[in-house]
């Protein structure tokens, strides 16, 4: 394909600055992101539910419920009845006693009935690290509140689709020349280069996925109120309590939870209750009946749910009932399911959270190649040192990505010895004290050469994850299998970073362009 050499400098340029604006934040987003696939794993790993309150056969939940009422009138409008407890739901009976949208999981009290039928309770806040990961990816790093994170997340994701657009339009002259022709046998500058252009194309439609629902996610509020105010003017009073359907009943008594189970049941055959949420709306009490089934394409990585009135057991809505939503609500759901990985059972996750991994990965390559560019520009015109733009892009490349996985590790390397498995502003906290180091570490330094330190600081403390929590292991008497799985992935991971630290040679770097051995 042939394009004007004026235009595909234009374009070469247009990709290095969109992306080099971009790369540091995106580069935290996908990292955090590729561990946001495992966010409920992460959660049960952190957490510590042995001795929490057992579960109570199907039979008993109406008993349960009835006694967590009378101990704590409260609990009549916020519990949630599990069915099929598991590590992330130990407990038969939950309900929260404080929220805090912005901080993660809420202080939550769990009960069942000891043998001989008395209520058995117990509070405790689930372990945050995963959802802080999660946060952490969804406000790109920065450390704001949830309106400011996601508007600065909407500009980074449309820079980001700039750089997608002109990069492709920069590789189409060499494509069937270059894509697949790595270079192994040149400089290392040009390996890195081969290897982050045949990344970035066929990680393409992923990349163009996560650009336009971050962008959309970001900007969705304003979207949906201008909506609202053009085309949906608001319902006369009347109308709205006449739509409402718990508007003019008086219900003498909820129906039991079983009962419940076997009314949904009927009215959606083929999907199993996994829970029931009970919560207080407008002041009338409302039911969603929680589902899961990987063979449907849900909005959340914990499924969807129904709306059930909990007086009669009569379905109300479907709008987030996998399989059965308006096509509306299914091209919604189908976004937020590109996005999150939300489809397919594990394997997907897996494969989102390698092409996770290495977005961060061609973010970071990215950066490194504009430096070396940029130096062998500067070396031309003379110059023998690096010009302040140069070494400031150096400082913040090395110390906020290396950073980022060395903030992340020690998170995970302290979430065994965290009360709780770790409250969210404990660990945040931990984030961003041994991420700023990093960055002190690099200004100190100089990027190229904290590099290698930065690398073994973080390799040690990812190091930290598999021998932390084997302390823990042992102290509880308790090896599981993913406690296994974890640790097995931080030791191989960790013995990477230290090697990469301590490599031996002179093979040169297109972060530095100098001898990576003093």
């Amino acid at each position: 394909m042939k394009i004007r050499g004026d235009i595909v400098r234009l374009y070469r340029n247009v990709h290095s600055w969109a992306g080099i604006t971009a790369g540091l934040f995106l580069f935290i987003a996908f990292y955090a992101g590729g561990m946001t696939m495992f966010e409920l794993p992460l959660g049960n790993w952190a957490s510590r539910t042995s001795a929490l309150p057992a579960p109570v056969p199907a039979e008993r939940l109406s008993e349960l419920v009835q006694k967590a009422q009378a101990a704590d009138p409260t609990v009549a409008t916020n519990h949630t009845v599990v069915l099929h407890p598991n590590e992330t739901s130990p407990s038969s009976l939950m309900w929260t006693v404080s929220a805090d949208r912005d901080h993660g999981p809420a202080r939550t009290v769990y009960a069942g009935l000891a043998p001989d039928g008395a209520l058995v309770t117990q509070t405790r806040t689930p372990s945050q690290v995963g959802y802080f990961l999660n946060i952490l990816h969804q406000r790109i790093g920065l450390p704001l509140n949830r309106e400011y994170g996601r508007l600065i997340m909407g500009i980074v994701a449309l820079l980001y689709a700039v750089a997608l657009v002109s990069g492709t339009i920069v590789l189409l002259p060499s494509l069937i020349r270059n894509l697949f022709a790595l270079r192994l046998t040149e400089n290392l500058r040009r390996v890195w280069l081969d290897f982050h252009t045949l990344l970035g194309f066929c990680s393409l439609p992923f990349h163009i996925v996560m650009a336009a629902t971050a962008a959309g996610f970001a900007f969705h509020q304003p979207i949906m109120a201008l909506e609202k105010n053009l085309f949906f003017p608001a319902a006369p009073t009347h109308l709205a309590q006449k739509d409402n359907p718990h508007h003019g009943q008086n219900p003498q008594a909820l129906l039991e939870p079983m009962a419940i189970v076997d009314a949904f049941r009927q009215q959606v055959p083929g999907l199993e209750p996994d829970a029931l949420a009970y919560s207080s709306r407008g002041g009338k009490l409302s039911l969603h009946v929680m589902v899961h089934d990987t063979a449907e394409v849900a909005r959340r990585p914990d499924g969807g749910y129904g709306e059930v009135n909990p007086y009669t057991g009569r379905l109300t809505a479907t709008d987030f009932l996998p399989g059965h939503q308006t096509p509306a609500f299914q091209v919604l759901t189908v976004i937020y399911a590109l996005h999150f990985g939300t489809f397919g059972g594990l394997l997907i996750r897996w494969g989102y959270a390698v092409l996770g991994f290495g977005g961060a990965f061609l973010f970071y390559s990215g950066n490194q190649l504009w430096l070396s560019s940029r130096r062998r520009r500067e070396r031309s015109a003379g110059l023998t040192e690096d010009s302040f733009g140069t070494r400031f892009l150096s400082i913040l490349t090395t110390g906020c990505m290396i950073g980022c996985i060395s903030g992340v590790s020690a998170v995970l390397a302290a979430t065994p010895l965290l009360p709780e498995g770790g409250h969210y502003q404990t660990v945040e906290a931990l984030f961003y004290a041994v991420f700023f180091s990093c960055v002190m570490v690099a200004v100190c330094l100089g990027g190229a050469r904290s590099l290698r330190p930065l690398l073994a600081v973080a390799g040690v403390l990812t190091l930290l994850i598999p021998l932390t929590d084997m302390m823990r292991c042992l102290a509880s008497g308790a090896v599981t299998s993913l406690a296994l799985s974890v640790d097995g992935v931080a030791l191989v991971y960790g013995v990477v970073l230290v090697t990469l630290a301590l490599r031996k040679g002179q093979r040169q770097t297109p972060a530095a362009g100098v001898a990576v051995t003093p």
